[in-house]
């Protein structure tokens, strides 16, 4: 199908924001590659969705230094309430588009000053409050908060707004430390009463791996955080271990392992950021696991992902897989990869850019899910942050590889 130009539909942009074009309603058209996929080599192919990708991220910066707004031109879209909901999109989303353009934007003098404002909009915004009982996506506003303060720090510790950022860091550890569920955990929603102040409704697991990650930058850079927080962090993440290596979708679901969404086909996006997590704290990791599970995601059960992506209602495709799984399990397959033998990461370069790749638009932008106008920023973050850690060496057409456009098809 011939792309679809996005429609141009957006109520305005919010008081500060640039003007973005609206998302055209998810449909096979949106998958269309731009002239740059038809390139011959995998490489170049990456190279060329990258330099786009980075452009479209410095096009879509708001004066604020924000990415993302509550505008949509969808009927449909997730519980989200204002202000706090979308303030904790805008932040987590922002945070991310930081950590992609450091990892994959160069030393360009744009990009620079692209992190730069997108620090000073972490700065002026990181203090998210949870919308209400409900809903508690301010979790990953506080987790990719600090993972991209943490990273900022390391990569320039003379900033000097370094003790600024310090003590933004020190108050997103004290508000995780506040809202950590009973469980040890983190989780984004609470579905059932009591609903209290300390969450007492059960987490998930890689919302908990997620903010482990950021946990974990925010201390190399020198952020004290609670060994008994991460203690229990890291015992609910590796109770949603199942015998077959993948994770519950959280230590409620502990109670139906052999649940669709608990399946390996179900947990294949999260199982990496899970295992990546208790890696960085040195918790043991079966043998084989980290192998086994870009495997699943990359080629085994790779159809069941791309079943999913951009179907508007959360959790409907096959295994209860969502379409704001994709991007997500492919940033932390790359992330889980680094800590893999060279060789390993060669295995599965090309399926992991050519999965990558999948989500590519013909703007430059990346998306898995409609969601507001959060959506192509946040996509196109996580498709930079995978991109920038394929082992170039490895791409090459995997075998299999004509298998699994048939299975797409």
């Amino acid at each position: 199908a011939p792309a679809r130009a996005d429609a141009s539909t957006w109520p305005g942009p919010a008081a500060g924001e640039r003007a973005a074009p609206a998302a055209a309603a998810p449909g096979p058209g949106d998958a269309a590659p731009a002239a740059a996929d038809e390139l011959p080599d995998l490489g170049a192919r990456v190279d060329a969705a990258v330099d786009a990708a980075v452009a479209w991220l410095l096009a879509h910066q708001s004066e604020r230094g924000t990415w993302g707004s509550h505008h949509s031109s969808r009927p449909i879209e997730v519980l989200c309430d204002v202000p706090g909901s979308h303030h904790a999109f805008r932040v987590a989303t922002t945070a991310l588009c930081v950590s992609a353009l450091a990892d994959a934007g160069g030393d360009a003098p744009e990009v620079r000053a692209a992190i730069d404002r997108g620090v000073d909009g972490l700065l002026a915004e990181w203090r998210v409050k949870r919308a209400n009982e409900v809903e508690h996506y301010s979790v990953w506003a506080f987790g990719y908060a600090l993972q991209a303060f943490g990273e900022h720090l390391l990569r320039r510790p003379d900033d000097p707004r370094r003790e600024a950022i310090l003590a933004a860091c020190a108050g997103l550890v004290d508000k995780l430390r506040r809202y950590q569920a009973l469980d040890g955990g983190w989780g984004y929603l609470s579905l059932a009463p009591p609903r209290t102040y300390q969450p007492s409704f059960t987490s998930m697991s890689f919302t908990t791996a997620t903010v482990l990650v950021g946990l974990e930058r925010a201390r190399r850079a020198g952020v004290a955080v609670p060994d008994e927080m991460l203690r229990k962090a890291l015992d609910s993440v590796a109770r949603c271990r199942t015998p077959v290596g993948a994770f519950t979708y959280g230590e409620l679901w502990n109670r139906s392992p052999v649940a669709g969404i608990n399946l390996t086909k179900g947990a294949a996006c999260r199982t990496p950021a899970c295992l990546y997590a208790l890696d960085l704290f040195g918790r043991e990791v079966v043998a084989g696991d980290p192998e086994r599970a870009l495997r699943a995601l990359l080629v085994e059960h790779v159809r069941f992902q791309v079943a999913a992506l951009r179907r508007p209602i959360p959790h409907e495709s096959w295994y209860a897989i969502s379409g704001y799984f994709y991007l997500y399990g492919h940033a932390y397959a790359a992330y889980l990869g680094e800590s893999l033998p060279v060789e390993a990461r060669r295995a599965h370069a090309a399926a992991l850019a050519e999965g990558v790749l999948r989500t590519r638009q013909p703007d430059g932008s990346f998306w898995d899910y409609p969601l507001y106008s959060y959506h192509k920023p946040y996509g196109t973050a996580y498709a930079l942050i995978a991109l920038a850690r394929v082992e170039r060496e490895g791409l090459e057409p995997p075998p299999g590889s004509v298998d699994r456009d048939r299975a797409d098809r």
